[in-house]
């Protein structure tokens, strides 16, 4: 009887882990889609609550959204902000410029997010390819 139990804690914890994971990347998701910002201070309240547990399903979704989520503003707002003040805004080739690479980079890091979510509705850990950190190379920060 207490095997029954036991794996049934077990079974408890490994869908708590997956649904975490789940939120973190809908998180991600919301933030680059609907809300900016709300989402991510919600991503990042859950990574300094989850840091405790480094080798955790959840843990591993909420660090890489949260490296994500920082990637993604440097390249969406730093990047376009800088090309905005150092070239001429008042022509088309620069609009057109700026268009092009916010529409790729954003859509870049919205195929990450739907890659990161079907990864946690199969309860697998996730690396983002190029701005992801493998399990135990760094702290993220």
């Amino acid at each position: 009887m207490s095997t029954e139990t036991n794996s049934d804690n077990i079974e408890k914890i490994q869908a708590n882990e997956t649904n975490i994971a789940i939120l973190a990347e809908t998180l991600f998701l919301a933030n680059l889609l609907l809300i900016p910002v709300i989402p991510f201070l919600v991503l990042f309240s859950l990574y300094r609550k989850y840091s405790k547990k480094p080798g955790s399903l959840a843990f591993n979704h909420i660090r890489q959204t949260f490296i994500a989520s920082l990637w993604a503003g440097v390249f969406i707002v730093c990047v376009v902000a800088v090309f905005y003040f150092l070239s001429n805004v008042s022509t088309a080739v620069t609009w057109t410029i700026i268009i092009t690479y916010l529409t790729c980079v954003h859509s870049l890091f919205v195929m990450l997010g739907i890659y990161g979510l079907a990864k946690a509705m199969a309860s697998q850990t996730v690396v983002f390819p190029l701005i992801g950190l493998k399990p135990g190379k760094g702290s993220g920060i």
